[in-house]
C-alpha cells in the first residue's frame, strides 16, 4: 500500500487521479490526518506540494523522509517534498527571484531507473533547493532551476522540483516510480 501525502497543492488532484486510474493501491491522506503510528505499513511514499507553509505539515513530512532513508523504501517528493527532503538530508532552500510557473524542459543528467534523456514538464514554485547535502545527488536540470530532480544516493528515493503530475512525461515518471 502506498501512502499519498496531499499537502494542499493545487495539483494533487491530478496525482490522485493518475493513481485511481493506474489501479494502484494507495491511501491519500492530508498531512494533518497521516497515522503516525502506522507509518511503517507502507510500500511507498508520495509527497505532494503544498501552497502554504505549516510547521505540522513540515514535522509530519519530515518523519516520513526520515523512515524512508531509515528503511530504504521508496520516495517521491513533489515540488515541496523534494525541498522538504533536501532540507531534512542538511541542505538549503531559497526564494527564487521570481516564481516560476508553466512548460519547461528537463535534461536528465544522471542515469535513474525513473526516466532519460529530456522531459516536459510543468513548473509551479517560488523557492528551489540550493545546497545540495551528499548524499544528495541533482538528477536532472533545466534553463530555470539547476536542481529539478535530485535522488539519495541510490536508494529508490527522489524529489522533483517540477510537478510530474501534470505531463505525460511526469505521468510516466510516477508510473516507474510505482513498479
Amino acid at each position: 500500500m502506498i501512502l499519498a501525502v496531499d499537502n494542499g497543492s493545487s495539483y494533487t488532484g491530478r496525482l490522485l487521479s493518475h493513481l485511481e486510474e493506474g489501479g494502484v493501491n494507495f491511501e491519500p491522506r492530508r498531512f494533518d490526518q497521516v497515522e503516525h503510528n502506522r507509518l511503517g505499513d507502507y510500500s511507498h511514499y508520495i509527497l505532494s506540494g503544498r501552497r502554504r507553509n505549516d510547521h505540522l505539515m513540515n514535522r509530519t513530512n519530515s518523519e516520513i523522509i526520515r523512515l524512508a532513508i531509515r528503511h530504504k523504501k521508496p520516495l517521491l517528493g513533489i515540488c515541496y517534498g523534494a525541498e522538504l527532503l533536501a532540507l531534512t538530508a542538511g541542505g538549503t532552500i531559497r526564494r527564487m527571484d521570481r516564481p516560476v510557473k508553466g512548460g519547461e524542459t528537463v535534461d536528465i543528467t544522471r542515469d535513474n531507473p525513473l526516466c532519460s534523456g529530456r522531459m516536459g514538464v510543468f513548473e509551479s514554485h517560488a523557492y528551489e533547493i540550493a545546497r545540495m547535502p551528499p548524499p544528495l545527488e541533482t538528477v536532472g536540470s533545466s534553463a530555470t532551476c539547476r536542481n529539478e530532480m535530485v535522488r539519495y544516493g541510490d536508494l529508490p528515493i527522489y524529489g522533483t522540483q517540477f510537478h510530474p503530475e501534470m505531463t505525460g512525461d511526469g505521468l510516466d515518471l510516477i508510473t516507474n516510480f510505482l513498479a
